[in-house]
C-alpha cells in the first residue's frame, strides 16, 4: 500500500509548499500509519518554472533536498511534477533535481 499526499499549486512552487508536504507526512505517520502500514510517496505538482537559473529556483531545489534528507527513513523521495499549457494541451513533466 502506498499513500500519495499531493500538494497541487496553480502557480510556481516555492519553499512554503515543502513545509505543507512535511505536515502531510507528519500527519500520515501519526494518525494513519499506526493503523494501516503503508509507504508514503509525497508529490508536488506546480506550474512550470521557466527560469531554472534563478536563486529562487535554487532555494526550492535545496528545500527538496533538505526534505529528502530529513525524511530519508520516513517516506520516498519527493516527486516534483511541473505542468505547462502548450496551445490547448496540458503537459506534465517530472522534474529531475
Amino acid at each position: 500500500r502506498i499513500l500519495i499526499p499531493v500538494e497541487l499549486k496553480a502557480v510556481e512552487a516555492d519553499e512554503k509548499n515543502i513545509v505543507q508536504i512535511q505536515r502531510y507526512v507528519d500527519w500520515i505517520e501519526q494518525y494513519y500509519i499506526p493503523n494501516r502500514q503503508s509507504d508514503i510517496q509525497p508529490v508536488l505538482v506546480a506550474k512550470k518554472i521557466e527560469n531554472k537559473q534563478s536563486n529562487t529556483y535554487r532555494r526550492l531545489i535545496d528545500s527538496f533536498n533538505r526534505f529528502n534528507q530529513t525524511n530519508n527513513n520516513r517516506c520516498a523521495r519527493l516527486k516534483s511534477v511541473e505542468f505547462d499549457l502548450d496551445n490547448d494541451d496540458l503537459i506534465f513533466e517530472i522534474v529531475s533535481y
